[in-house]
């Protein structure tokens, strides 16, 4: 009998932390601020409030290992990003399908104004910003409740600075959270691997032509010459 209370026990404390709400909220602009929420417990990560520092005891100093030779990671760059969002969004989709509208995004509320020194290029970068939000919106809409999204986005032609601010928040519960990871852990890992497998960018060439270094046998640039200077030359020797 006492196994029975202590399976039940168990098993509804399993029940209230999966059904229990947590999540985000953030401010981001003039200042910026992170909060956290754990059922009713709110928690503010962003702005840290000040505490008062203690003097550190000054401790000898240690001696430094030899660090050892790491293999450099190869970096991901944001046109690789960029180009990988598409899938990123199908994977989101099918994950946020899984969790049938219970996920709620409240506030939403964005304002930009892009800018930038090429009034072409702003132009160009507020368009396609605002194909990519038509296009999400509408489908983000259906897979979560998002009652009160406010988004604006302003071109600044005259060469200002891009200028975002708002107020974003999230909430989910653990159980659906856990459900989206179980649906897009693996895809999520695998997108990843293959961003940072992509060849970095070649460096330019220069104008030069290849020759063969006749010591060492190694190619050496050498400037390309022209068949015309042989001509003249030619032509000289044979007035010789």
């Amino acid at each position: 009998m006492t196994a029975l209370w202590i399976v039940g026990i168990v098993l509804f404390l399993l029940l209230v932390i999966f059904l229990s709400r947590v999540g985000a909220e953030m401010v981001f602009g003039e200042e910026t601020g992170v909060t956290l929420r754990l059922g009713p417990v709110r928690v503010q990560v962003l702005p840290r409030k000040e505490k008062a520092k203690k003097p550190k005891k000054e401790k000898p100093p240690k001696k430094r290992k030899e660090e050892k030779s790491k293999k450099k990671m190869p970096k991901i760059t944001g046109r690789a990003i960029l180009r990988g969002l598409p899938e990123l969004w199908g994977i989101a989709k099918k994950g946020l399908r899984m969790t049938f509208r219970r996920i709620r995004i409240s506030p939403m509320e964005i304002s930009a104004v892009i800018g930038g020194e090429d009034p072409a290029d702003t132009a160009i970068l507020y368009g396609k910003l605002n194909a990519a939000m038509w296009t999400v919106m509408p489908v983000l809409t259906e897979l979560v409740q998002m009652p009160d999204a406010h988004i604006h986005l302003e071109p600044d032609l005259q060469g200002g600075e891009t200028r975002v601010r708002g107020k974003v928040g999230i909430t989910a519960r653990i159980w659906d959270l856990t459900v989206m990871g179980f649906a897009c852990g693996i895809p999520l890992i695998k997108w990843f691997l293959r961003l940072r497998k992509q060849p970095q960018p070649a460096a330019k060439g220069t104008d030069s032509l290849p020759r063969k270094d006749e010591k060492n046998g190694k190619q050496e640039n050498q400037p390309q010459r022209n068949d015309g200077d042989r001509h003249e030359q030619g032509a000289g020797d044979g007035e010789q």
